[in-house]
């Protein structure tokens, strides 16, 4: 705690000092005084104290007067409390220059008699600082136990508030490093929180983890320290907050872990502890899994994080992220619609469509959607999301999201593969064409597929193959010399391009 003091105004009504006078800086009494000392060498600088009061007889500067102006400017510049001065032994005109630049400094010169010893003065000053002190230091006490109490006590981090607010006699706020308020008192206080509000950090183990608004303009010392104990006992609640909020992460990542894995837990008990951890079991799950090899990643799960809690406050449900390894994992709640849902134009959209514009801006980082399921069923949508982004991602180096819808049929063929020989059927359609892509360098293969898969467009395998359209169409016509392919016969398309597929998810 900073020393307390008493202001100038009050030590002038002390026995001790009925006889001094304030002859310049009157504007500066309600400065505080803090200590006391007394000028004996003409070098005071570096020593002098916020909230000193400088005792002298001006001995040390008797043959240089002009000196007086530069003390007055050095104390000014320490913040000191006044100068108190005895200028008749020694000094018996007080230079004009000093006494303009104590009024415009705001601080005080104090003429005393010549009959006062110096001791006498400091006695009686040390004295009232003193008391003031211990009757701080007293409510201090009580201050910080009445706090702790409501805290030991478990009353709760609203009791706190009401009881700083009510020491203080302000409005105030706690609110966590993110902006979002976690307490205010009076609880129906509106939002007033500007630019302009007085606020003092809260920290927790050296990180600063919230602040502490206070809607008033000035503060006393009494209410100072009721700031610094608010301050101790705040910062007591959020590390509790904290260690208990690292805590419930920790389980729950763990149970997200159970769900992503499959093991085989009751429905009953998926439903209990999903409702304890924010996982409500009666809306529809989707998931999705973020692949990155971009160095903007931190970020990019700083900002989709906070789109999907807009987006799943507009639903009034709770969705998570999760980290899992170098991956990060969405899981993504949405309210199953009904007929009257549907015919709204503000309904939600979908994940989705929420995710793809927001991943058009974000280069080196892709996404697997998984289809919606219940949250007992949830690691069903979870191998799908990484079948999407392994399947899609192959297939098609463009998009940055990539849904199971898209590649399910895909997904199911490949599976049907395994059970018959499938690779002497694509040796015969396409093996020719793989070694002539290996004998010259070529990429009709590929060319191939994206043609195909773009129903027959030029442009848009060009822009898949960042291409010219010329030399798209110069693959084509070489491939139609090679094959003798009838593009225009749609089972021959489709026996290529499941070929194409197989062969482009089997390469090594």
């Amino acid at each position: 705690m900073n020393p307390a003091g008493i202001t100038l105004s009050e030590l002038l009504r002390l026995p001790v000092l009925k006889e001094a006078k304030v002859i310049s800086g009157e504007k500066g009494l309600n400065r505080l005084v803090k200590f006391v000392d007394i000028m004996e060498v003409p070098d005071v600088q570096g020593w002098l104290r916020e909230g000193e009061l400088l005792l002298t007889t001006a001995y040390s500067i008797r043959h240089d007067p002009t000196l007086l102006p530069k003390l007055v400017e050095e104390l000014a510049k320490a913040n000191a409390a006044a100068l108190a001065i005895k200028p008749e032994r020694f000094l018996h005109d007080m230079p004009i220059e000093m006494l303009q630049m104590s009024n415009n400094y705001h601080l005080p010169i104090i003429q005393l008699p010549n009959n006062i010893p110096y001791m006498d003065i400091t006695n009686a000053v040390m004295e009232q600082i003193i008391d003031k002190q211990g009757s701080l230091l007293r409510r201090s006490e009580e201050i910080y136990k009445r706090l702790t109490t409501l805290v030991l006590e478990n009353q709760g981090i609203q009791a706190v508030a009401d009881n700083v607010a009510g020491l203080l006699k302000s409005s105030i706020w706690l609110v966590d490093k993110t902006g979002e308020t976690i307490v205010q008192s009076p609880s129906d206080t509106a939002d007033k929180l500007s630019s302009q509000t007085k606020f003092w950090n809260i920290t927790v183990d050296k990180q600063v983890e919230g602040r502490l608004f206070i809607e008033k303009e000035a503060l006393d010392e009494l209410e100072l320290i009721c700031v610094e104990q608010a301050r101790l006992v705040f910062s007591l609640e959020l590390m509790r907050r904290k260690t208990a909020l690292e805590t419930e992460k920790k389980i729950r990542g763990d149970f997200i872990d159970e769900l992503l894995s499959g093991l085989p837990l009751s429905k009953q008990v998926i439903i209990n502890k999903g409702s304890q951890l924010g996982f409500n079991s009666e809306v529809d799950w989707e998931i999705a899994v973020i692949e990155s090899d971009s160095e903007s990643i931190s970020l990019f799960i700083d900002k989709v994080t906070v789109l999907i809690h807009q987006e799943s406050q507009k639903l009034r449900v709770k969705s998570h992220v999760h980290r899992q390894g170098d991956k990060y994992i969405l899981l993504l709640a949405s309210k199953s619609l009904d007929a009257d849902l549907k015919n709204q134009s503000n309904m939600h959209l979908g994940w989705n469509e929420v995710l793809t514009p927001f991943m058009n801006d974000w280069k080196g980082i892709r996404l697997g959607l998984g289809g919606k399921s219940q949250l007992w069923n949830i690691n069903r949508s979870y191998l799908e999301a990484k079948k999407a982004l392994m399947i899609g991602a192959r297939m098609n180096v463009n998009p940055r999201v990539f849904t199971y819808e898209e590649i399910e049929i895909l997904d199911l063929l490949i599976d049907a593969s395994e059970y018959v020989d499938m690779d002497a059927y694509v040796e015969k359609r396409i093996g020719h064409l793989y070694k002539y892509d290996q004998e010259n360098g070529m990429d009709l293969l590929p060319t191939l597929y994206h043609y195909l898969s773009t129903g027959g467009s030029l442009i848009e395998t060009a822009k898949r193959l960042f291409i010219h359209r010329n030399s798209v169409k110069y693959r084509i016509d070489r491939i139609k010399q090679l094959s003798d392919i009838d593009l225009d016969n749609h089972q021959k398309r489709f026996e290529y391009y499941y070929c194409l597929v197989y062969y482009l998810l089997k390469k090594d």
